[in-house]
């Protein structure tokens, strides 16, 4: 297999600028998640772990031994601290009039998880276009990556200061480079940078640990004779992230094994310690309310209902079946996971379930089975489907990434409208997220939301065209073979020729060498 490149194409250039384009050009909302993780990198910045002086500012923290924690995760709170260190240089921290903690976060956020969110679907373009060579010098990849990236609940939350995306985004990479690994001559470095980001997805999202397990099965299928030097050097890449953990732990709590979610602190999160962190067993009414209603992936991504078929085809296809079988795997036991968690959805005022996000691009490299197929109608439905999505994703960011709980699934007359007219998100929904065209360029508000708007219907319509244009191979549409005429007939085929053409592979000479040399002979 061909080294891994480094260096972008003009096209990944331009994916890459659109995507940063739509996860910086608003900035969301300061809100109690996020805060509460604000809090913690501003403890790790000043040389602590407890958020004393800032514990009033969320509900969202945990409670040990007479001091307050932040409950958020190691790895992206660690990734931020050198980023506010350089920032506290310049500017007082807590003169919030100056500078805002929704300012604080949004630059956090840009050094964080939005480049790892960019990295994560330039390097699913790559992924589909391997799994599916005739598909590489389509902009199909391109399509399923964006998808992605840009119309399910990917988008809006990798422009807040969470975690979810970030995992997903660090152990969809380190598949990717356990794949390649597969045929590496020098396969050591991708596997310990396949465990190094790992290992960083996991301690910021500790659920994906069920995907690192997942990859460690993988591993055992995909390299046989190698499995014990290719789980060893995996998990040596993992070390580091599990001592940093080992280490924030005993500093905090006194323990390394002591999670900060197991001194969550607050009555309405009491079921955090029933079970394992609050996960039992699965619950059909926990899957319906995070696939379905009212906020559901499938109620703001519908086009994510190809899932189980891209899925079945891929496998059906007979190449790359270990990988579809890992995509399968993530795409059935994390739901499963989530389920049956004492509160599905995570919050009541979030626009949908965002602890599926580190499973979602696993899902949605099913999509590049179902981009191309060979029935019309199933890629206009497609395309559809693709663009209300887009709609709903776009609203989600315009509205600050919040739909407080008493609206409905689609609040089009009580939230959408009034904010597209005016620009102002209605007050009972919290505050409007500034932008960049107005902060920056000027741009008067109500006018400013719509840059972003104009971006995804250029990307929509280039994906649409790309969908419904699309010609598959004439063995998948079951066309009948046509004679064909006399000018695109090819020359008959001859010993000599077949002598002419077996000498130049053999010995690996041009094609017109071999026929000199043949007709020496």
């Amino acid at each position: 297999m061909e080294r891994v490149s480094l260096s972008l194409t003009r096209s990944e250039w331009a994916f890459a600028a659109l995507l940063i384009l739509c996860y910086s050009y608003f900035l969301t909302p300061a809100g109690t998640n996020t805060i509460s993780r604000w809090d913690m990198v501003y403890a790790l910045a000043h040389g602590g772990a407890n958020i004393d002086i800032h514990a009033s500012n969320t509900i969202d923290v945990s409670y040990f031994n007479g001091h307050w924690f932040s409950p958020r995760s190691l790895g992206l709170s660690l990734l931020a601290t050198p980023v506010l260190v350089v920032v506290g240089h310049f500017v007082d921290l807590n003169n919030f009039q100056r500078f805002s903690l929704t300012d604080q976060i949004a630059l956090l956020n840009a050094f964080t998880v939005m480049p790892a969110s960019v990295a994560a679907f330039i390097v699913m373009r790559r992924f589909i276009a391997r799994l599916r060579p005739e598909l590489a010098s389509s902009p199909l990849p391109f399509v399923v990556s964006g998808m992605c990236g840009l119309a399910t609940l990917f988008y809006p939350f990798t422009t807040t200061f969470f975690s979810h995306t970030f995992g997903g985004a660090m152990l969809l990479i380190s598949f990717y480079l356990l794949y390649t690994a597969r045929d590496a001559w020098t396969p050591i470095r991708r596997l310990l940078l396949a465990g190094l980001l790992t290992g960083l997805g996991v301690i910021t999202e500790y659920p994906a640990g069920l995907i690192f397990l997942v990859l460690c099965g993988y591993i055992l299928l995909a390299f046989p004779g190698r499995r014990v030097k290719t789980l060893f050097f995996y998990g040596l890449g993992i070390l580091p992230s599990a001592l940093a953990l080992a280490w924030y732990n005993w500093f905090a709590f006194g323990d390394p094994l002591s999670l900060s979610y197991g001194f969550v602190s607050g009555s309405e999160f009491s079921g955090q310690h029933t079970g394992f962190f609050g996960i039992t067993f699965p619950r059909p009414e926990g899957l319906w309310e995070i696939l379905v209603y009212p906020r559901g992936l499938l109620i703001e991504s519908p086009f994510l209902i190809l899932v189980p078929l891209g899925l079945y085809l891929w496998y059906r296809a007979g190449t790359a079946r270990l990988e579809a079988l890992v995509a399968i795997a993530i795409s059935i036991i994390y739901p499963l996971m989530v389920s049956s968690y004492f509160l599905p959805m995570a919050g009541e005022n979030l626009p949908g379930p965002r602890l599926l996000l580190p499973a979602l691009p696993f899902a949605c490299l099913g999509l590049a089975w179902v981009v191309d197929d060979p029935r019309r109608w199933l890629r206009q439905a497609l395309v559809v489907m693709l663009g209300f999505s887009l709609v709903i994703t776009f609203l989600y960011i315009v509205t600050g990434v919040r739909i407080y709980h008493n609206y409905g699934a689609y609040p089009v007359t009580d939230l959408y409208i009034p904010t597209l007219m005016s620009g102002v998100v209605p007050v009972r929904n919290g505050p409007t997220p500034p932008n960049i065209g107005n902060l920056w360029l000027h741009i008067p508000f109500g006018l400013s939301i719509n840059v972003v708007a104009v971006a995804l219907g250029a990307w929509f319509y280039a994906a649409a065209r790309a969908i419904i244009a699309t010609t598959p191979p004439a063995q998948e549409r079951g066309a009948t073979t046509h004679e064909p005429d006399s000018a695109t007939t090819e020359k008959p085929t001859t010993p000599r020729r077949v002598a002419i053409t077996a000498l130049a592979r053999a010995t690996s000479t041009p094609r017109w060498l071999a026929f000199l040399i043949q007709g020496a002979r």
